[in-house]
């Protein structure tokens, strides 16, 4: 399997997917050589792109989150189109004229040196978004991911866009809950993955998620010299009653789980002082192990919390047949362990459909449990109301 890799960061260092548009004076130059003049034909080509990539993304993910597509899935979108120039042969596609003039200049601007790179940050103060850096311009082909009723592209000036990096863990805060309504605590649970990942999210479902195990903010924990995770985690300890929930869902998982959310505090504090003594913020490969580590942890959260109650374990395991991968380059299907390095791209492309399924399910049966609950509840509330039988 590929890993990712991102260069070793320094405090100055550009983060990956940061919104900035670099090397202005040539790209302003190129785009106003190239784009300006077809930024209607522009906007028609990656509009329908967009269409092209919505029937097989709404059937793989009709809903995320219990909101139809395309809410929420503006990371989807903008990866569908950014393979979709990379590896299909557009100029095959069934484009109007307005569209394929677009494409065009697209080409032209692409060839002549022009930037066109993904990015994600604070849009607006309000969300986080997945857009593109297309020269001086954004350009949004997921606009109606918060805001159906919005037009599906968005191409504007960059400056008028107020598209801006996270600064630390707090703005990343500060956003998450506004737009995820969660409730976010410091990582007093995981402390050796605090100083890269160090807030937990609980969403109103109950859901647990350990936050942030992205590229971007892993690399500004890095950039920061973990200086960003400290300033959060001396905040106050999650309650004990969270922290023994979320300890018990990762009780055999084999990560180090702290005994409480006090001797956590201390131990995650006392974490990114040795990390950063030991020169860790400047590893590519203690990134690369947070990263993979937080995405088997958040799984496992998932499939606990969609988890049933007991008596009903039996059936619950049956519907799953392919196991967690107990490594990065290793997975389980009915009992046989496959590398996958060994698979091909077709085959690589199915497990990914496979894992985005698995994780609607998990969230399906998350759903449905608590929905089960919340009729239980109803109905118990009924009976008292309903009048005494003679």
């Amino acid at each position: 399997m590929h890993k990712r890799s991102f260069p070793p960061v320094a405090a100055s260092a550009v983060l990956p997917s940061e919104p900035r548009t670099f090397d202005r004076a040539r790209q302003a130059a190129l785009t106003e050589r190239y784009l300006v003049q077809a930024l209607p034909e522009i906007a028609a080509f990656f509009l329908e792109l967009r269409a092209h990539v919505d029937p097989s993304l709404q059937r793989l993910q009709p809903a995320k989150l219990g909101k139809p597509y395309p809410m929420g899935q503006c990371l989807e979108i903008s990866l569908a189109v950014a393979q979709l120039l990379d590896h299909a042969d557009v100029a095959g596609l069934a484009l109007s004229e307005p569209a394929r003039a677009g494409y065009a200049a697209f080409v032209a601007f692409r060839k002549a040196g022009g930037q066109f790179r993904r990015m994600w940050g604070d849009l607006r103060g309000e969300f986080f978004q997945n857009a593109f850096q297309l020269g001086t311009f954004y350009l949004d082909v997921s606009n109606d991911t918060v805001t159906p009723s919005k037009p599906k592209v968005e191409l504007l000036p960059f400056d008028e866009a107020r598209f801006v990096p996270i600064a630390d863990f707090r703005h990343f805060a500060r956003i998450a809950t506004g737009y995820w309504q969660h409730a976010i605590y410091p990582n007093h649970l995981l402390p050796e993955l605090a100083p890269y990942c160090p807030l937990i999210h609980v969403a109103a479902n109950g859901q647990a998620i350990v936050a942030e195990g992205t590229d971007y903010m892993v690399a500004m924990a890095q950039a920061g010299r973990f200086e960003p995770s400290e300033d959060v985690l001396r905040d106050a300890p999650m309650p004990v009653a969270l922290h023994e929930r979320l300890a018990g869902a990762l009780a055999d998982g084999g990560w180090k789980v702290a005994q409480g959310p006090d001797q956590g505090r201390a131990m995650a504090l006392r974490a990114c002082r040795e990390h950063r003594r030991k020169g860790w913020h400047v590893s590519q490969q203690k990134a690369l192990d947070a990263i993979t580590a937080v995405q088997h942890i958040n799984r496992k959260l998932a499939l606990a919390a969609a988890r049933p109650p007991a008596g009903q374990q039996s059936q619950w395991e049956a519907c799953n047949t392919m196991s967690a991968m107990s490594t990065i380059d290793k997975m389980q299907i009915n009992g046989i362990t496959y590398d996958l390095a060994d698979l091909s791209p077709e085959a690589k492309q199915q497990l990914e459909m496979v894992r985005a399924t698995d994780a609607k399910l998990a969230d399906l049966k998350r759903d449905m449990a608590i929905i089960q609950t919340a009729r239980n509840v109803y109905v118990a509330e009924l009976v008292k109301l309903l009048p005494a039988q003679k």
